[in-house]
This record gives structure tokens, C-alpha cells and sequence, in this order.
């Protein structure tokens, strides 16, 4: 079994899936031993992000798979660019010091290129049998079959959810989810979700573990968080709309032009 699952180079997405959370491990190491000290002294920010920048050099040397750079990118892009912007609302706030001026105050560069890491472990993750699904077809509606509605309502409460959490994370806990809740809901209403999108929703605890764990190594602070997974109500929430449903149909589309290409 351990043969399987453990083989360099990996070969099958099971394999796959091992050596990233491998290197993810490294990093969650890293911010736990330095996270608190990077609030109060730079020197720490900075062996972050040497620690950082060298993990991601030995994992694209040693595992890269085709097309992991692009959603290394999209990962900076999307997931670096959501937490600048959820910085510059003041929804949290990272403590650890930062090395770049443009993002003082905001949040350290090593988190932007952390996202990017946090893209490779869901590609590993969408593409185990079980959370697969069906590959995506270009038979949308719009642009030439790249969109389709769903994906345009999709992307269209994403822009009206992260308003509502801008004006509404220092309410009491139960305003935004509220919002969200109704939301997520009139789309899984629409467009009920789909047996694999399910299953990932299924195995979302990891995520919120994840969270909970950079909150007790002090990365970030959160408003109103819930005991115990220690993160608000509508950031659970958030995850589970964004994660199966928005990031895989991003995914597919990313994974056919690969094929296609």
C-alpha cells in the first residue's frame, strides 16, 4: 500500500496528491515555528520567505506535472489578489511583517505565493476519480462555449458576496453568513450540485483545519470566529461554495485546454 501511494516520480494522482501535501507540510511546519515571531521582528518574514521560495523550487525540480505552472498562477492571481483585496477592506489581518513596502500593512509576499500552492494541492485533489467528474465540453452559450450560465451566475454572486463581506465582517456573526446562506442556496437550488462536487464538499474539514492552524500559530485574526474550527460562519461557508463549485469549473476549463492543446 505504502509502495502505492509513495513512488518518486509520482505517477498516478494518488502519488500526486502525497508529494504535494508533502511540501505543503514543510510550509505549515515553517509559519509554526516562525509565524509569531514574524509579527514582531522582520528577520523571521524573511526566513519565511526564503523558506518559501526554496520549498517551491525543490517541488517544481522534482514534481512538476505539465501545466502546474499555469495554476501556480492562477493561485498568486486569484487567491493572492482576494486576500489583498480582503486586507485592503480590513475583513482580517495578518500579523507578520512584510519585506515589501507596497504590501505593508497589508500581508507578507510569501502568503501571495502560497495561494499558488494552495492551487496545486486542489488540482491534485480534483483529479482523484472520486472528485473528477465529467470532463468539461465547450458547448456553453457564450464565447464560443467556454461559458456557460452557470458560470456566469457563479461569478456574478462571488462579485456580490465579497461586497456583502465588505461591508458586514464587523457585524455579529450571524449577518454575513446569513447573506451567504441564502445565497449559496438559491444556487445549489438553480443548479443543484453534481455527485463528485458533493464529495468534495464531503472532505472540505481539511480546509478549515488548515485555517484553524494558521490562527493558533498567530498568521492571522479573524472577526467573530466560531469556536473550535476558529474562523467565522460565512467563511465556512465561503469555502464550500468556492472550492467545489467555482474553482473546479475554472479547473476544467484550464485542465481541457491542457488536453487540447
Amino acid at each position: 500500500m505504502t509502495e502505492k501511494l509513495i513512488k518518486y516520480p509520482p505517477e498516478t494522482p494518488e502519488q500526486r496528491l502525497i508529494w504535494e501535501v508533502l511540501f505543503l507540510f514543510f510550509i505549515i511546519v515553517a509559519v509554526g515555528i516562525f509565524g509569531r515571531a514574524a509579527a514582531s521582528d522582520v528577520m523571521f518574514t524573511v526566513i519565511l520567505t526564503i523558506f518559501f521560495l526554496i520549498n517551491l523550487s525543490v517541488r517544481f525540480l522534482l514534481v512538476n506535472e505539465n501545466g502546474d505552472w499555469i495554476f501556480f498562477l492562477l493561485g498568486v492571481i486569484a487567491g493572492g489578489g482576494n486576500d489583498l483585496m480582503s486586507m485592503i477592506n480590513g475583513v482580517y489581518e495578518y500579523t507578520s511583517i512584510t519585506i515589501i513596502p507596497l504590501l505593508s500593512g497589508l500581508l507578507p509576499l510569501w502568503m501571495i505565493l502560497f495561494w499558488g500552492q494552495i492551487f496545486l494541492l486542489f488540482r491534485k485533489i480534483f483529479n482523484l476519480a472520486w472528485f473528477k467528474g465529467e470532463e468539461f465540453r465547450k458547448d456553453g452559450e457564450f464565447f464560443n462555449g467556454w461559458v456557460d450560465r452557470k458560470l456566469i451566475f457563479d461569478m456574478s454572486l462571488i462579485f456580490i458576496l465579497r461586497i456583502i463581506i465588505y461591508n458586514t465582517y464587523m457585524q455579529d456573526f450571524w449577518i454575513p453568513a446569513l447573506f451567504y446562506g441564502v445565497g449559496i442556496s438559491i444556487r445549489f437550488l438553480l443548479f443543484p450540485p453534481k455527485r463528485n462536487e458533493l464529495l468534495i464538499i464531503v472532505i472540505l474539514p481539511y480546509a478549515f483545519i488548515f485555517e484553524a492552524l494558521m490562527v493558533l500559530f498567530g498568521l492571522y485574526v479573524y472577526y467573530n470566529p466560531l469556536p473550535i474550527v476558529l474562523i467565522p460562519l460565512w467563511l465556512v461557508l465561503w469555502w464550500i461554495f468556492l472550492v467545489p463549485i467555482v474553482l473546479k469549473e475554472f479547473f476544467d476549463r484550464f485542465e481541457y485546454y491542457l488536453k487540447e492543446k
